[in-house]
């Protein structure tokens, strides 16, 4: 395997699909404060950024990354983001991210897709799949953890986030991990 192809993933609760133009407004209003606290492409966000992630951007490079909506089946809506990076299909080991926005935190919303998006990554012939989560990011450090991956160490310094550099919490899954 050398890239990822448009797909969409279904769990109990949620569809993950690629992004549309349709989904623009509802990925805009979820980028509150607290995505804004954490990540850096959310500074200054705009309508017109968001709709250019939604039809260009999330496409980009399909060799190393993937990404897909969130939408709870209660809902029908995009809640957040979630997408596969830094893909190294050599040696087999990618990098997951997340973002969910206010109204549909606090359902465990984010595990069940990290968990399906690992299978999808694993199922690609990829073999580590890794979270970096910023030392103060707490609820994206819970993430990980909740949908089985270990931490491994800090990496110091390792990521820009809005307003300087931070030390970032490295955690991984593995293939033959449950």
């Amino acid at each position: 395997m050398t890239a990822f192809e448009p797909t969409t993933l279904r769990t109990d609760r949620l569809t993950l699909r690629p992004p549309a133009a349709d989904d623009a407004a509802d990925q805009f209003a979820a980028v509150d404060h607290e995505v804004q606290r954490w990540m850096c492409w959310s500074v200054n966000y705009s309508p017109d950024k968001s709709l250019q992630w939604c039809t260009e951007e999330a496409f980009r490079d399909p060799s190393r990354e993937a990404n897909f909506v969130i939408v709870p089946h209660a809902t029908g809506r995009l809640a957040g983001v979630i997408g596969i990076s830094r893909a190294d299909w050599e040696t087999g080991v990618a990098e997951t991210g997340y973002w969910l926005g206010p109204a549909d935190r606090r359902h465990g919303y984010v595990a069940e897709a990290v968990r399906a998006v690992a299978r999808y990554a694993f199922g690609l012939g990829l073999h580590r799949l890794e979270v970096l989560a910023a030392v103060g990011n707490i609820a994206s450090q819970r993430v990980a953890e909740r949908a089985g991956f270990t931490r491994e160490g800090v990496l110091r310094k390792a990521r820009p986030v809005p307003g300087g550099r931070s030390d970032m919490v490295l955690f991984s899954l593995l293939k033959e991990e449950p």
